[in-house]
C-alpha cells in the first residue's frame, strides 16, 4: 500500500510542476503589484537623474553612474519585481525603460520615462515602451 501511495504522490508532484512550468500568465494582482513597483523604480530613477543633472554640469547619467554616485541603489543588478531596467543618455536628456523579464508571466506593460519625468507605458508584447506611448497616471 505504501509504495502505491508514494507513487501517486510523486506523480501528482510531477504533474503540478509541469503545469506550473507551462503557465502563460501571472495572477492579476501579482502582475499589478509588479507593475506598480516598476513604475515606482522608474520614478526614483527620474529623481536621481534630476539630482545628477542639477548637481553636475547639466548632463544626465547612465545607470552605472547613478549607482556609483549613490543616487540609486540596485541590490538586484538591474532587476526589480521581475522587470529589467535600462537607462540611456541622449543628446539632450535620458531615456529609462522597464520591461517585464518574462512577458505575460512577470508583467504585461512596459514603461518609459525621460527628462520630462512623465511615465509612459503600454502592453508592448515584451518590447520596450517609448516616448510615443500614452502617459500613465
Amino acid at each position: 500500500m505504501k509504495p502505491l501511495l508514494i507513487t501517486i504522490i510523486c506523480l501528482l508532484m510531477t504533474l503540478t510542476a509541469a503545469c506550473y512550468e507551462r503557465r502563460t500568465e501571472q495572477v492579476p494582482m501579482v502582475t499589478v503589484g509588479d507593475e506598480l513597483a516598476a513604475m515606482g523604480r522608474l520614478q526614483a530613477i527620474g529623481v536621481a537623474e534630476q539630482t545628477y543633472s542639477v548637481t553636475g554640469d547639466g548632463a544626465y547619467a547612465t545607470m552605472e553612474q547613478l549607482l556609483d554616485k549613490g543616487l540609486i541603489v540596485d541590490p538586484s543588478q538591474g532587476k526589480l519585481s521581475v522587470y529589467k531596467f535600462d537607462v540611456r543618455v541622449t543628446e539632450h536628456g535620458f531615456q529609462a525603460t522597464a520591461v517585464p523579464a518574462k512577458y505575460g508571466i512577470t508583467g504585461k506593460r512596459s514603461f518609459y520615462l525621460d527628462e520630462s519625468r512623465i511615465v509612459r507605458g503600454a502592453d508592448k508584447g515584451g518590447a520596450a515602451a517609448g516616448s510615443a506611448d500614452p502617459p500613465l497616471q
